[in-house]
């Protein structure tokens, strides 16, 4: 279940998956592709809210 409306989705910045973007053209990672960017930059990324 989504916990977002039509009007909040957007696709994921890398592997194009649907999740919650936060304002026009901000569409961030999703939570699998986070985890890689996560590891590559280190404990100083965080996730804004819920990303499913």
């Amino acid at each position: 279940m989504l916990v977002w409306d039509s009007s909040e989705e957007g696709l994921c910045c890398k592997c194009y998956a649907k999740c919650k973007r936060y304002g026009i053209g901000a569409n961030p990672p999703c939570r699998s592709s986070f985890l890689a960017v996560a590891a590559k930059w280190g404990p100083g990324v965080r996730q804004k809210g819920y990303n499913a």
